[in-house]
């Protein structure tokens, strides 16, 4: 992993080095953080839509310079008309510093949205972008507390998935339109998007942050992706090797999901034998663990190994899908509990999950029902 990142920090340093080379002359070259900031990766990502002028590399940098020079922000306004600057805060038209950063433990909380990364924001719907320009608002001054109280649960009870988490993700956006559906991109590598709506929100973040860092962590775990895939796995549909005529999914995205359920349901296993959680909260768990059966197996396991896989890949995909089903199997009783029926597949968990005996539930749980 340590190659792999460093190949990414290395690429870069050089397309800064192509566009500006004296940008690196006042950040500290050897400060690996600075290149890994997401604001990177969409910048040098919209180059080939040709988006942004080159003056933004410069305002986006200027957060990391050494020594401070007066601030330039014609281009970093966003569509509510704030400046981010990274290391430094939130500017208004007037260029007045309105907010400043926020961090929570290892991660920074975006107050604001930065002009590279509103592209991203669409409303999309098994497979199409059904409204490319949503009305959405950051939702940071509401939500953060929860957030943080998540991350440091997970810190503490989820040690070696948390190093994961902070090795691969940086900044997280909280906003309020459940249309767009939490996310993270690789062409943001490091970012988490998250929609919030409502209150006891404490188990949702700490699915959301297990799924949605999870993505950017395999970003880098299979970022050679001929070490893994002897197919084009970007361009080619599930649904052409599968004959399933609903899976939209590329087998890459396929491949992201059972990573992903894996991650969940190991980290909601381990919640529940070390009984971090009680009552609502628990139940919630449960219930969002009960969902994580009909999201295994979806149709990766009926793929031609040998055409898709290289010998690397074949060993990586059995050690995922064998983890995970060995861990649902030991709550297969979850089934009898929880009626999904009616759930969304991105979904709140109060709007879809009915317990069809809540007390009964308590008291089975009381009586050690599911033996961890």
């Amino acid at each position: 992993m340590n190659e792999i990142l460093t190949d990414i920090i290395n690429t870069i340093k050089l397309l800064i080095y192509k566009e500006n080379p004296s940008l690196l002359e006042k950040v500290d070259f050897e400060d690996d953080n600075i290149f890994l900031d997401p604001l990177f990766f969409a910048y040098f990502n919209s180059k080939k839509g040709d988006l942004f002028s080159s003056e933004l590399l410069c305002e986006i940098m200027q957060g990391y310079f050494v020594e401070k020079e007066s601030l330039i922000l014609k281009a970093s306004y966003n569509k509510a008309g704030v400046a981010y600057v990274p290391c430094i805060g939130y500017f208004d038209q007037e260029n007045r510093k309105v907010e400043d950063i926020l961090k929570v433990d290892h991660f920074e909380i975006l107050k604001e949205i930065h002009p590279v990364l509103e592209r991203y924001f669409v409303e999309y719907y098994k497979g199409h972008i059904v409204n490319p320009k949503p009305q959405y608002a950051s939702a940071w001054r509401e939500k953060y507390q929860e957030l943080e109280k998540a991350i440091l649960i997970i810190k503490e009870h989820l040690p070696v998935f948390y190093e994961e988490l902070v090795f691969a993700n940086k900044k997280i956006y909280l906003h309020n339109n459940p249309k767009i559906l939490n996310f993270a991109s690789i062409e943001t590598l490091g970012m988490l998007y998250f929609y919030v709506l409502g209150n006891n929100n404490l188990i949702y973040y700490i699915e959301e942050l297990i799924h949605q860092g999870s993505h950017n962590y395999l970003y880098y775990v299979v970022h050679n992706r001929k070490e893994y895939f002897k197919i084009d796995v970007d361009n080619i549909i599930m649904r052409d090797l599968t004959k399933q005529d609903w899976d939209y999914r590329n087998v890459y995205g396929a491949f992201h999901g059972l990573f992903t359920v894996t991650q969940r349901v190991e980290c909601f296993d381990i919640l529940l034998t070390k009984n971090v959680f009680s009552g609502r909260e628990k139940h919630e768990l449960l219930g969002r663990l009960t969902d994580q059966f009909s999201r295994f197996r979806t149709g990766l396991e009926l793929l031609n190994l040998d055409e898709v896989y290289t010998p690397r890949g074949i060993e990586y995909y059995h050690a995922l899908d064998q983890k995970c089903m060995n861990i649902l199997q030991k709550y297969k009783k979850l089934h009898q509990e929880f009626d999904l029926s009616n759930r969304d597949l991105d979904f709140r968990y109060e709007d879809f999950c009915t317990l069809n005996s809540y007390e009964s539930f308590l008291e089975k749980d009381r009586n050690n029902y599911y033996q961890f």
